[in-house]
């Protein structure tokens, strides 16, 4: 009988941690549902299919690390936003006055809602930027820095809306 009651008290606390914490450090609440607008673009020479493209890797990313359930409107977790800068700009120069290297710095404006605690409510910029060789054009090399910035910024942002710590 010890056993027993020993099993379901701890049956009863492991639920209890699974409920609302995930094993990447976030906290969802009460929460069951998320909605992610597709973020628009504002920001000067984006490329056109960036903006849809960070839109997708964003829900991904909320996907795989948390167990809400995505929906087109009024999620109890609701994020919008928009691409406000989209540079490339040389960062490092040689001794001839020549470029080594190249900066990609991509800003997102993002709003989050959360229905269900508006105490948690943000309106904030997130900026990542990634850095590339000179010798090398960014048409060539975009796919991979954006890769590599969306994964930031996602990380950046579900830590912003959703991080436990």
């Amino acid at each position: 009988m010890r056993n027993f009651i020993l099993l379901t008290v701890i049956s009863v606390a492991l639920y209890s941690c699974t409920a609302s914490y995930s094993f990447t450090g976030t906290s969802v609440g009460e929460a069951k549902t998320l909605s992610i607008q597709t973020v628009t673009n504002v920001a000067p020479l984006t490329p056109p299919t960036y903006a849809q493209r960070f839109t997708e890797d964003l829900k991904d990313n909320f996907l795989r690390q948390t167990n809400l359930d995505l929906v087109k409107l009024e999620g109890d977790l609701q994020l919008s936003g928009f691409i406000e800068r989209y540079v490339s700009a040389p960062i490092a120069t040689t001794g001839d006055e020549t470029t080594s290297q190249n900066r990609l710095t991509v800003t997102v404006k993002m709003k989050f809602v959360n229905r269900l605690d508006p105490t948690q409510n943000f309106e904030k910029n997130f900026t990542r930027f990634t850095d590339y060789p000179s010798s090398a054009s960014l048409s060539s090399v975009q796919d991979a820095l954006f890769e590599d910035i969306t994964d930031q910024l996602a990380q950046d942002i579900i830590q912003a809306s959703i991080g436990s710590w």
